[in-house]
């Protein structure tokens, strides 16, 4: 990857909230002062609104950590839950332990907690985010939960975060009760180009470890135009400009540099900003180019009718291969045409040219399993699928649909994925190697022969030199070698790990104790029997982190980073890992 050539110790826009990367816009500093004072004044209710990708996940998990100490919280990621199972999900949070399945007595058991805490002179915070998701009658019982009181003051101190739609919801009537009780709201707003200038020069700081100049004025300049400063958008093109600048062995990222990497980007279906105008022009342009498209098909009527079919064959072909892509409908009506020509002369070759897949239950080519295999899934099907395949690896249940979001990137959905089972995911680009290595699971993007859209399958097993994709629980495994997928590889691989350190951050001398005592727990039962276990990261464990890296073949900077950890646990032999040499890998293969 783009590290070593830029100076990084590690990637600066990865999508998940390290601290490390922390960067307070105004609105976001606003918010945090908010939210502390609110606590600290006992107030109940407060509310955080923003739009997708300001950072309220971020921010969620950064008044968290600086509770003061004591403190007890519960933060609740999915409430798209029932009543009793969101008041389940409150008690575990706060480890109570309850076989309950009424409200009542759900609420009664919280009520004698809270009771318990306040006795003690703790604080409790319960912390719901992507609170827009909860149902009326949830925010209802929210609300019932902020009446536990003393005479005092309240024994529960409750956060909603979400969407502007929370505001929305709040504001009406049937829940006026409960907006009379928010006595503090902040809303989240997107970063100025002055802040989209500063975020993405602190990440790059943070990321080299010194001062490093790495972005131009224009390249700053056309990023915060097409993000209009939403803190994950920019992530996305800044991770993607880097990757450009370095396939093109450019030390600086320019602003030609950057529009190119929104253009890949853009190219690829993500959905960029909301602009009113851009809608407006593409709009106008789909209307001209379906009058143009009808204009020509009502010549075509007029004037070829009487042609034989083979030649109104033949100018349908034509006339599609000029349609612009840029508009679905009009890309999917070239579609169509293509679909009907194949039909017409049936042969293999047309099928494969128009997207169709081959009859269920033909038997794959000899000579081409790996294209016709990956030909006939889909690029979100198989997204989901090769996550639920990877987790029952791992031995976790499969995940529900709603849980994870459908418009993000590869990166970021896979990401948010090994989150939500405490997991963490590893991005490796173009090192077979360092698969081979790593020894795990990993979700591999493949290229579609037709279309060139992107599916995924899992490497389940890799012995004698043959991988063992699979996708759904039910598709037949794919036996190949290595040469035999690489004409469909897009590149990235996506590996799953449990980082036991408990910090994702770079483990250095700054680092927790806890974390630190860790991967020196882990260094001697790597082999490395005379480090000490005092919680130092010292000159000491330092050079042992060296000596470690040096012999796994990674760049020996004495810092320990996700592949270090990964690696580390794996030579600890920490916990039983699904690996993909074992002969009989979890979950089969």
């Amino acid at each position: 990857m783009y590290n070593s050539f830029f100076g990084f110790r590690e990637k600066p826009f990865k999508l998940v909230p390290n601290p490390d990367f922390l960067y307070l816009s105004k609105s976001h500093q606003i918010a945090l002062a908010h939210l502390t004072y609110a606590v600290d004044q006992g107030d109940g209710f407060a509310v955080i609104t923003g739009e997708v990708g300001t950072g309220k996940t971020t921010l969620c998990r950064i008044f968290l950590e600086r509770l003061e100490k004591g403190a007890e919280s519960a933060y609740i990621f999915n409430p798209k839950l029932d009543s009793v199972q969101l008041l389940n999900a409150i008690c575990n949070e706060f480890g109570i332990r309850t076989n309950h399945t009424s409200v009542k007595q759900l609420l009664d058991v919280i009520n004698g907690y809270l009771i318990m805490k306040n006795q003690a002179g703790a604080k409790v915070v319960l912390l719901i985010d992507e609170a827009q998701n909860l149902s009326v009658e949830n925010l209802e019982m929210v609300r019932m939960l902020s009446n536990l009181e003393t005479t005092r003051n309240k024994l529960l101190q409750i956060i909603l975060v979400g969407q502007p739609e929370l505001g929305d919801l709040l504001d009406s009537h049937e829940l006026r009760q409960l907006a009379q009780r928010i006595s503090l709201s902040a809303h989240l707003t997107p970063l100025t180009l002055q802040e989209t200038t500063g975020y993405i020069q602190h990440r790059v700081n943070i990321a080299a470890q010194r001062q490093l100049s790495v972005f131009t004025r224009g390249a700053f300049n056309a990023i915060y135009h097409y993000t209009n400063g939403i803190p994950r958008l920019i992530n996305i093109v800044c991770d993607r400009a880097l990757l450009t600048a370095y396939s093109l062995e450019n030390s600086k990222v320019t602003a030609s540099i950057a529009k190119q990497a929104i253009q890949e980007i853009s190219s690829r279906g993500r959905v960029a900003p909301r602009d009113p105008r851009r809608r407006m022009i593409l709009w106008a342009g789909a209307i001209a180019a379906s009058l143009l498209v009808i204009s020509v098909l009502l010549f075509n009527t007029v004037l070829l009718g009487s042609h034989p079919r083979s030649s109104a064959r033949g100018q349908r072909t034509n006339q599609a291969a000029t349609y612009p892509v840029a508009f679905p409908e009009l890309d999917g009506f070239q579609s169509s045409l293509a679909m009907e020509d194949a039909a017409i002369s049936d042969t293999p070759t047309a099928r494969r040219s128009s997207g169709t897949s081959y009859a269920e239950g033909s038997e794959p080519p000899k000579s081409d399993p790996v294209g016709f295999a990956i030909d006939n899934l889909s690029p979100q099907t198989s997204r989901l699928n090769a996550v639920t395949r990877m987790l029952a690896l791992w031995n976790q249940p499969a995940p529900h649909p709603a849980q994870l979001p459908t418009v993000v990137s590869d990166q970021e959905y896979f990401d948010i994925a090994a989150h939500q089972y405490s997991m963490r995911s590893y991005l490796v680009q173009w090192d077979w190697a360092i698969i081979k290595q790593i020894d795990l699971p990993a979700i591999v993007a493949l290229r579609r022969p037709s279309g060139q859209q992107v599916v995924y399958l899992v490497l389940t097993r890799w012995e004698n030199g043959v991988l063992h994709l699979s996708g759904a629980t039910d598709w037949p495994t794919l036996k190949v070698d290595l040469g035999g997928v690489t004409p469909y590889l897009h590149g990235a691989v996506y590996v799953f790990w449990k980082n036991i350190t408990g910090f994702d951050g770079i483990v250095t001398h700054s680092s927790p104790e806890r974390s630190i005592s860790l991967v020196k727990n882990m260094l001697r039962r790597a082999g490395y029997e005379r480090l000490n276990l005092e919680p130092v990261f010292d000159a000491d464990a330092r050079r042992v982190v060296v000596d470690f890296q040096m012999r796994h073949n990674l760049v020996p900077d004495g810092l320990v980073g996700p592949l270090t950890k990964i690696l580390l646990i794996k030579a600890s032999n920490a916990y039983d890992l699904p690996l993909l040499s074992e002969h009989t890998a979890r979950g089969g293969s």
